[in-house]
């Protein structure tokens, strides 16, 4: 059974230019169908050989963006989830070095934040957040469960924020799955991760205003080929 079954499952993500285009104008995200998505080729470790691989980017996720309330470091992850919580040996790695993070951009000015709090699920788990993008009008969360079952959440509200005190009502303490606030994107943190990096590679040799068009690699290029099939 998938994580958090009582949720909906999609992708909402950036247009993969020339293949996968937006629904509607002016849109920062569409949510694509998750049975859709083309299928991972890496061994995805959960040391992230697979991503340390890759070169270093500009712009990258390791850059700490003065808007972080918990930067996504050792200590950070100490203070929000505690030393009893098991989280993903995968997402332990990615938060504790600068490597991992030096090698994934994001075209939308995504950036780490692990918020305030880590917030209990109706059911069992927590969520950990971990991504919004700097308009805030999406945000990432590692699910963590019984049984060490994972996933990746994304929600539109600002789990795992104190609010102000203007907004302090709509500040969520508890997630209850049943309500439907939010969706699974992904059924690990490596699957979320591995995805995120390619889909930004590719809009990034596609569409970068600030560099010239590069070929897609072999990679890319049947990743996108999935959508100019359908």
């Amino acid at each position: 059974m998938h994580p958090l079954p009582s949720l909906p499952r999609s992708w909402p993500s950036i247009e993969l230019p020339g293949y996968r285009e937006h629904r509607g104008e002016y849109a920062t995200y569409s949510g694509f169908a998750y049975d859709d998505l083309p299928p991972i080729e890496r061994e995805l470790d959960d040391g992230l050989r697979w991503l340390l691989e890759e070169p270093a980017v500009r712009a990258s996720l390791a850059d700490v963006d003065d808007d972080a309330i918990t930067p996504a470091t050792p200590d950070g992850l100490r203070r929000i989830a505690g030393t009893e919580m098991e989280l993903p040996r995968s997402f332990v790695t990615f938060v504790g070095s600068d490597e991992p993070r030096a090698r994934v951009r994001s075209c939308t000015d995504c950036y780490l934040d692990l918020a305030d709090f880590s917030v209990p699920v109706v059911g069992g788990g927590y969520l950990i957040h971990v991504l919004s993008d700097s308009q805030w009008v999406l945000h990432w969360l590692l699910y963590v469960g019984p049984e060490r079952s994972e996933a990746v959440v994304v929600s539109e509200h600002p789990l795992g924020f104190e609010l102000s005190d203007e907004d302090k009502e709509e500040t969520m303490r508890l997630f209850d799955p049943a309500r439907g606030e939010a969706a699974v994107c992904a059924d690990s943190f490596s699957e979320f991760l591995y995805r995120f990096w390619i889909e930004n590679e590719i809009w990034f040799d596609l569409a970068d205003p600030d560099e010239e068009q590069r070929p897609l690699t072999p990679e890319q290029r049947r990743y996108v080929e999935r959508y100019a099939r359908s």
